[in-house]
């Protein structure tokens, strides 16, 4: 236990830390603090071959993005320890948004979130999505807290900009949910590519 607690006192506020790293080992869930992920901030990953089931929560998150997305992956593991409950689950549906919601509740106040922070966060919870992404309010109030240099994101780029991406320039064609449907300008062809990839803006 004081393990877990000496890593996570580096990644989310302090106020936070005994009572999630009693979670996990209540829970028996091991946290595993992972690289920088384009496609995602975390995940999780059930049992298997006897083994404890797993979180994993990208290591450049700052302290606020980071304890939304733990949080986040802990509603998956008590909807699925309480799948017998449900008929059918849906990986984001009502069953986690109430379970997420739970669970983040006790720490929404002003003794963990900044109050320039907190009414965002607050109204992301009254019915939040399948990832913080795909709320552009809370991305953009997260994102002011982050101390780490590092290149924009394709969320933060327009329709008609054109980046740079795995050393292959696109243009940015449409915006779907949590991706955008990009042009290479090489071949003309189009791939999708998740809006959290980290790319190089080319002047227009």
């Amino acid at each position: 236990m004081n393990k877990d607690k000496h890593i996570l006192i580096n990644y989310i506020p302090i106020e936070t830390v005994n009572p999630l790293v009693e979670w996990l080992h209540k829970n028996n869930v091991k946290l595993k603090i992972s690289r920088t992920r384009s496609t995602k901030l975390g995940d999780f990953r059930v049992a298997s071959n006897g083994d404890f089931p797993r979180i994993s929560v990208n290591h450049n998150l700052n302290p606020y993005a980071f304890l939304i997305t733990l949080v986040h992956e802990m509603a998956h593991v008590e909807v699925w320890n309480n799948k017998s409950r449900f008929r059918r689950i849906q990986p984001h549906g009502k069953e986690w948004q109430t379970t997420f919601s739970n669970l983040m509740l006790p720490f929404l106040n002003e003794n963990i979130f900044p109050e320039t922070l907190l009414p965002v966060v607050k109204k992301y919870f009254q019915k939040p999505k399948a990832s913080s992404v795909s709320d552009p309010n809370l991305m953009s109030a997260l994102k002011v807290f982050d101390t780490h240099a590092k290149n924009p994101q394709l969320n933060d780029l327009v329709l008609g900009d054109r980046f740079v991406f795995r050393k292959a320039s696109f243009e940015v064609v449409k915006k779907m949910r949590t991706r955008f449907r990009c042009r290479n300008m090489q071949n003309n062809r189009l791939f999708i590519i998740h809006g959290l990839a980290e790319v190089e803006k080319l002047p227009n």
